[in-house]
């Protein structure tokens, strides 16, 4: 490292010898739970599931589930259209 490198340049550095997975839970760490962020790795199968598994709703199942992202979204504790 040069003297000009900061701390978080050897933290970069240092993760860049990490796997995906071990990046993925420093971010996870590092954000804690306070963040209401999930971390999902590009080679998870994660996402593939969430849409096959929306896919198997049905149509008042899926307003619901939409109507619960947006108000969460909107910050409305009760649903505006019901």
């Amino acid at each position: 490292m040069n003297d000009q490198s900061t701390p978080v340049d050897m933290v970069l550095q240092a993760a860049n010898t990490l796997s995906t997975e071990e990046k993925a839970e420093l971010v996870e760490r590092l954000l804690a739970e306070e963040s209401g962020l999930i971390v999902i790795s590009a080679t998870s199968h994660l996402a593939d599931y969430i849409v096959a598994q929306t896919n198997l709703l049905s149509r008042t199942g899926l307003a619901y589930v939409w109507r619960a992202i947006a108000n969460r979204m909107i910050g409305e504790e009760h649903d505006p259209w019901g």
